[in-house]
């Protein structure tokens, strides 16, 4: 929960869905409250992306797990400028836990799910529909084989 805490000052569904309603969820810390009221939205919002790919590319597999679990809410939760301008950079480092065999099993459950949640949102969009298909076909190799390496070892 430390991580999840450090991450930002505000909740992420207020930051990236409705950031005129940030004061009314502001740090009770009057320190805090200066800080943030000193830095403009859109730097809050891309100090939590690169404190989210900075948890995402961790070492430590709590941390990643942490990272890659919100890299999926806020792929939902984003402004849909904001959500166009990285999902290549969010799917990169999603599919690099898929396909590498050091990922911890849960790491990898978690990108499977972080990557639909963002490939459900690519779909939505009529001119971004043939990039969600072939996103996703990079997906289902690495997957398919590592679920048959797994099952060989099992038998």
């Amino acid at each position: 929960m430390e991580v999840v805490r450090d991450l930002c000052l505000l909740p992420i569904n207020v930051i990236l869905t409705n950031p005129q309603n940030c004061d009314s969820e502001s740090p009770s810390s009057s320190v805090d409250r200066k800080k943030l009221q000193a830095k403009p939205l859109n730097s809050a919002v891309d100090d939590w992306v690169g404190r989210l790919l900075a948890l995402v590319s961790s070492d430590m597999p709590d941390k990643c797990w942490m990272g890659v679990d919100l890299m999926g809410v806020t792929c939902q939760e984003c402004s849909s400028d904001r959500f166009f301008s990285l999902y290549f950079v969010w799917f990169n480092s999603l599919l690099s836990h898929i396909k590498n065999p050091e990922s911890s099993r849960i790491v990898r459950v978690v990108s499977c799910t972080s990557i639909s949640d963002l490939l459900t949102r690519l779909s939505r969009f009529t001119n971004t529909k043939k990039d969600a298909v072939s996103h996703a076909s990079k997906v289902i190799f690495p997957s398919l084989n590592y679920w048959r390496k797994n099952l060989q070892r099992h038998y």
